[in-house]
């Protein structure tokens, strides 16, 4: 059972997006972040892509911090999203193939949203959308962008509210793959599968049938838990073996700011997540 009774701990933020996917900060200025608020591991986790793993990567050597590779991967369990965090996974291969066919369903998404958007009256172009975008997998979070550049709302939260998020008037929901492939896939690559920021979405029937189809641990430290959310995926984890992290879903808001180096998890020195990276030694001790 993942106890970790006694261990050395690493302060420890896994769940960080740069400007690969939908953040505002380079990879080589998300690690300069962190090592100002003396963490001692991050994972880079960009919206269905690893771009930015091998920049935060380089940028941190000799620095002491470690670098786990890592991405949200968005999936569907039983009709509904639900995003997967994959961490220390050694094929590249097998989850590049992975992500990249979710950046093409990303794609068409963003054509669909601003078809929709047009539909309602809104001036703005798939065009607009790539611009502000550049070369990251693109998201919602962009569209947000370009929405409130052209003055339709005042923040990207606004835009979410109104039209994109789920469910919302221009919402369009990708095919992603079932969650359980996700997994599967994950696995194969050798890497381990997390749950990202569950909150109140999941009941005990559903995190059962999660963990049946190979889940290897829950966040439990999110920016959108409470304590209590907080202790019951921590008592789930040590309850049925699974491995809890947490970090600060950082994307580069003036919020994620006060997150970053604050909402993290204290991880095991001897963690599985950590393989292969190097880390600053820590004088850190202490108990879940």
């Amino acid at each position: 059972m993942h106890l970790f009774l006694n261990h050395s701990f690493l302060r420890a933020d896994l769940h960080i997006h740069t400007n690969a996917s939908d953040g505002k900060l380079s990879p080589t200025q998300l690690v300069t972040q962190a090592l100002q608020r003396d963490l001692d591991v991050i994972a880079i986790t960009d919206h269905d892509t690893i771009a930015g793993v091998g920049e935060a990567q380089m940028a941190a050597d000799g620095t002491g911090l470690g670098v786990v590779q890592g991405a949200e991967v968005s999936t569907l369990f039983e009709g509904r999203e639900c995003h997967l965090l994959a961490y220390a996974f050694e094929d590249a291969g097998i989850m590049q193939k992975l992500l990249g066919n979710q950046k093409n369903r990303r794609v068409s998404r963003a054509r669909t949203i601003v078809a929709n958007l047009n539909k309602l009256g809104f001036d703005l172009s798939f065009d607009d959308v790539l611009g502000e975008a550049g070369r990251a997998s693109i998201g919602r979070p962009h569209i947000a962008r370009v929405m409130v550049k052209k003055g339709y709302a005042s923040t990207n939260q606004e835009v979410f509210f109104r039209y994109l998020g789920n469910g919302s008037s221009a919402y369009h929901q990708i095919d992603y793959p079932d969650i359980a492939l996700a997994i599967e896939r994950v696995h194969q690559a050798g890497g381990y599968a997390v749950l990202a920021h569950p909150a109140d979405t999941y009941n005990f029937i559903e995190l059962k049938k999660l963990k049946d189809y190979g889940l290897d641990g829950i966040e439990c430290y999110h920016p959108s838990h409470n304590s209590a959310h907080q202790r019951r995926y921590l008592d789930y984890c040590t309850n049925y073996n699974l491995i809890p992290t947490g970090g600060s879903d950082f994307h580069g808001s003036v919020q994620d700011f006060y997150h970053l180096g604050v909402i993290h998890c204290n991880l095991p020195e001897d963690s599985p997540l950590l393989k292969a990276t190097d880390y600053r030694a820590s004088d850190k001790t202490g108990t879940y």
